[in-house]
């Protein structure tokens, strides 16, 4: 997702990110005269690495909560990491992601699922295909307006 969201282009043969992967890409907001710089910090999801996201997680401003369709044991660790990211930072504006959404017919999550799920955890959802490109972009600019509308609301105060 964040290789197709950066440099628009999708790897077929995935690996696993050991540590943390980092990739920086600013998105201009011509109609709002603003701009948002992204620096992705792409974390290891083993348990091994929990003690190296935490230092991560503490500065973070915002966040992308990604599940697979296809698997739903990816779905119902959600809650897990959406409590472990507010542990660390209140602060941080997070979205819901259902991602390979071009697999429709392995799909094992519902949209329906997926909804109430955001829902309950007070999150914007968004479905994309980091292989095709659908929706990747549309999220992350979601993700975009939020610490807009965040740093306008900080500023008014």
């Amino acid at each position: 997702m964040v290789m197709r969201f950066v440099h628009d282009n999708f790897q077929e043969s995935y690996k696993a990110t050991i540590g943390t992967n980092i990739m920086k890409k600013e998105c201009e907001f011509k109609d709002l005269n603003t701009k948002v710089r992204f620096v992705i910090w792409d974390l290891a999801g083993q348990a091994q690495f929990a003690r190296v996201r935490q230092t991560y997680l503490r500065n973070s401003e915002a966040g992308l909560l990604v599940f697979d369709i296809t698997r739903r044991d990816t779905f119902d660790k959600i809650k897990k990491w959406h409590e472990e990211i507010l542990k660390d930072s209140k602060k941080t504006s997070l979205i819901l992601v259902g991602n390979k959404i071009d697999l429709i017919d392995q799909r094992d999550v519902t949209k329906e699922e997926a909804k109430a799920l955001a829902k309950e955890l007070g999150l914007s959802y968004f479905e994309i295909s980091a292989k095709d490109g659908t929706g990747v972009n549309d999220a992350f600019e979601m993700l975009a307006f939020q610490m807009i509308d965040k740093f306008l609301t900080v500023k008014e105060i």
